[in-house]
């Protein structure tokens, strides 16, 4: 019995262990961290996007035909609105040559209706395409853990960078340059 105990133990600490550790980035799993990107690690989706202000109900593929710029958000989320005047300053310095969208991981329809977030969305300036993902698939497919998020992809679908927490419009802005192409 003491055996069953101390087994059940050290499992516990070994799955806190490690789940610390990637969301930490200690023990990352992501391509990203061990440049190992292949074709394995393109994404193909496409993300329901909602009428608010810079966004129109539709559809938004992933990848886009330029660099793509998606940040993972939540409205109950404080570090998200901490986040978006930095996302603002950067869309409107990079708008034109990388496309932006930003994607609700709330349960839009349950715990959030949209004009919920089509209200937080304009309270914080939003100005680009603002998607929902209910069944979490696309946050699931990029691998995003925890709001916000943000990630780069490129024309091929492939995940070029990522941020995790809030941003600053220099981390933004040194996430973007390298795909830029101004």
């Amino acid at each position: 019995m003491n055996r069953r105990r101390l087994l059940a133990g050290l499992t516990g600490v070994g799955v806190v262990g490690v789940g610390w550790g990637v969301s930490s980035d200690a023990l990352s799993t992501d391509a990203l961290s061990t440049g190992q990107a292949s074709d394995a690690d393109t994404v193909d989706e496409r993300v329901e996007t909602v009428d608010a202000p810079g966004s129109t109900s539709g559809e938004q593929p992933i990848p886009a035909d330029g660099p793509l710029l998606i940040d993972f958000m939540s409205v109950t989320c404080s570090v998200c609105s901490d986040s978006m005047p930095a996302l603002v300053e950067t869309y409107e310095q990079y708008g034109e040559s990388v496309s932006f969208l930003s994607v609700s991981t709330d349960a839009v329809g349950f715990s959030v209706d949209e004009s919920t977030l089509a209200d937080w969305w304009a309270d914080h300036d939003g100005q680009w395409s603002l998607g929902v993902d209910p069944q979490l698939a696309v946050t699931q497919t990029m691998a995003v853990s925890a709001v916000p998020t943000t990630v780069l992809v490129d024309e091929r679908g492939q995940l070029v960078d990522r941020l995790r927490g809030e941003k600053t419009t220099a981390e933004l802005a040194a996430m973007i340059e390298p795909v830029d192409g101004v």
